[in-house]
């Protein structure tokens, strides 16, 4: 018999713009996969984002799935977050009722 894993793989919006790709994905996910995946389909939009090092060689998935609890979204006002960038992007992760990915670059 198949394990079948709690997380979620559903994305539940999609949206780009010239500058921003946006992916917001139904809780539990693993942010990581989240993360990996907006970042790779980003690539395919902006091509100049593929420039070394590759998103697998520059993504710590252990850390990024450690940033956000459970708790993080039930006892306060604020929608946690992070920011960093890839190539010439920023990323943000939205941690709340949804895990939002949102890529914007620089133009």
């Amino acid at each position: 018999m198949a394990e079948t894993s709690p997380y979620s793989t559903s994305v539940v919006e999609i949206w780009s713009t010239d500058t921003q790709l946006v992916k917001g994905f139904e809780r539990p996910v693993v942010v990581s996969e989240a993360v990996l995946s907006t970042l790779m389909e980003a690539v395919d939009h902006w091509p100049e984002l593929s420039r070394s090092p590759p998103v697998f060689e520059f993504v710590d998935v252990d850390k990024l799935n450690g940033l956000f609890k459970s708790r993080a979204v039930d006892e306060t006002s604020y929608t946690p977050s992070v920011e960093f960038l890839f190539q010439d992007a920023l990323v943000t992760v939205l941690y709340g009722s949804t895990v939002r990915v949102i890529v914007e670059r620089d133009v």
